[in-house]
């Protein structure tokens, strides 16, 4: 059993916010969680945790940013694991601990893709996938924040999308200097850029339906 500290929370406190480090996971002993995606009125509450239940254990696996937010539905009481305590129990065993890493990377795909889907509009679709893994895996360059590997063909199996129409779409990122594409790999110049490029196409599509 891996040991921690106590946690407490009142009831609408935010424990974490999705995108934000973290090295610590967390044990439910009393009260309930609520797990979000989103923010605003597009805020969606994906399960509500209780007693017993543990969570936040991808990131101190892969060291990723946080998946989703966790906010606090009623008071709650928590045992706090942190992340050197977690590696130390799982080095014991490295097969246990391959096993782990492999799976949260299959899961963090696997919510990637069912967040993408949700978009309905495939352009913003292509473009929120590009900014989330500039953001997680992105890695800085004097050009700009590099994507690799990056290909036509895998981005169009990850967003669902015929592989010619997404080269389109990156084509038109290309025109307006917002990414630069390489041999095996997708430069983005600026993430801000590419977040207001988001936005814009979000209320173009907005308003031209009134």
């Amino acid at each position: 059993m891996v040991e921690g500290m106590e946690k407490q929370l009142k009831a609408g406190d935010v424990l974490f916010n999705e995108g934000d480090t973290g090295e610590i996971m967390y044990l439910i002993r009393e009260g309930k969680i609520k797990i979000t995606k989103g923010k605003g009125a597009e805020e969606k509450t994906l399960a509500v945790l209780k007693e017993g239940d543990f969570f936040g254990e991808m990131a101190i696996i892969d060291g990723s940013p946080r998946s989703a937010g966790a906010v606090a539905v009623t008071p709650v009481s928590m045992l706090v694991i942190d992340k050197e305590s977690f590696k130390d129990k799982l080095s014991e065993n490295p097969l246990i601990e391959y096993v782990l890493e492999t799976l949260s990377r299959r899961l963090r795909t696997a919510d990637e893709q069912i967040r993408l889907l949700t978009i309905k509009s495939e352009e913003r679709r292509v473009l929120a996938h590009i900014i989330t893994k500039a953001k997680e895996v992105g890695k800085e360059t004097e050009g700009g924040i590099e994507i690799s590997p990056f290909s036509f063909e895998n981005l169009g199996y990850i967003t669902g999308i015929d592989e010619g129409i997404v080269k389109d779409y990156i084509n038109k990122l290309v025109q307006v200097n917002l990414v630069t594409l390489r041999e095996d790999s997708l430069v983005i110049k600026g993430v801000a850029d590419l977040d207001d490029y988001l936005r814009y196409i979000a209320l173009k599509e907005k308003f031209e339906k009134i």
